[in-house]
């Protein structure tokens, strides 16, 4: 068991934990913001600007950041994305199911974009 927090409120316990962690790392992280590997992380508001939208798009631009992780790799991960229209700009719903079958267990984390 790892203890991240400075409080010792949040534990990693599993692999579950390990890849909930790493993606929320990979989505709070801009591309080249990781010193000694510029492309980890990701660059979402390329896809706020754009005139017309794809989920498509979006879906295969996670997926292949996912292939590049340490812990989501080794679990099995649906990403499911909608586009709202929003006043000023679309907003980008994610929802990522991240499933582990040895454990018989699933978390889910939702993210928007702006």
């Amino acid at each position: 068991m790892i203890d991240l927090a400075l409080d010792g409120r949040v534990f990693i316990r599993n692999k579950l934990d390990e890849a909930v962690q790493e993606l929320d790392i990979l989505f709070n992280t801009e591309l080249t913001e990781l010193i000694g590997y510029p492309q980890f992380g990701c660059d979402f508001e390329q896809f706020s600007w754009q005139i017309s939208p794809s989920t498509d798009a979006l879906k295969k631009y996670i997926q292949s950041k996912i292939v590049d992780t340490v812990y989501l790799n080794e679990l099995n991960v649906d990403i499911d994305v909608d586009v709202v229209k929003g006043e000023y700009r679309f907003i980008y719903q994610v929802k990522i199911k991240i499933y582990d079958d040895n454990e018989n267990n699933s978390i889910e984390r939702n993210y928007e974009f702006r």
